[in-house]
């Protein structure tokens, strides 16, 4: 078979079994005297598969959460001033990890501790005696 018409009967069985390649139906008596009609090829994606629900949590604060007493006295985390006890009533927030916590007051013996912070807020709580 000529090559032209090998490629004449390939497009008329793709017309026949493919819905994106319409061809007329030419007798194959004139194939040689007719020219090759283009070819037009889709290619066909299936359509986006439906997302699965995808549960995101939100990031949940972490730190301390301190309860001093007296309430006048100074709270330092990591040699960094955070306020006094009265003002801290909600979550000082921290990064995950050992912070060094110190609670001062005038007239009262100093508080100090290593605390492990981790992904839930930790509770401190604190009474500070009076020095002699």
């Amino acid at each position: 078979m000529p090559p032209h018409t090998s490629r004449l009967f390939i497009a008329f069985l793709m017309a026949g079994t493919c819905s994106c390649a319409r061809l007329p139906s030419y007798p194959l008596v004139h194939a040689q005297a007719l020219p090759l009609p283009l070819l037009r090829m889709e290619v066909v994606l299936p359509s986006a598969p439906l997302t699965r629900a995808v549960r995101v949590e939100r990031a949940r604060a972490t730190g301390l959460k301190f309860d001093v007493m007296p309430e006048s006295a100074r709270v330092f985390v990591d040699g960094r001033a955070v306020g006094f006890a009265r003002q801290l009533e909600s979550l000082v927030t921290l990064a995950p990890g050992v912070h060094q916590v110190s609670v001062q007051a005038e007239g009262h013996s100093t508080w100090r501790a290593e605390v492990m912070v981790g992904d839930r807020p930790e509770p401190i709580q604190v009474t500070l005696s009076a020095s002699p």
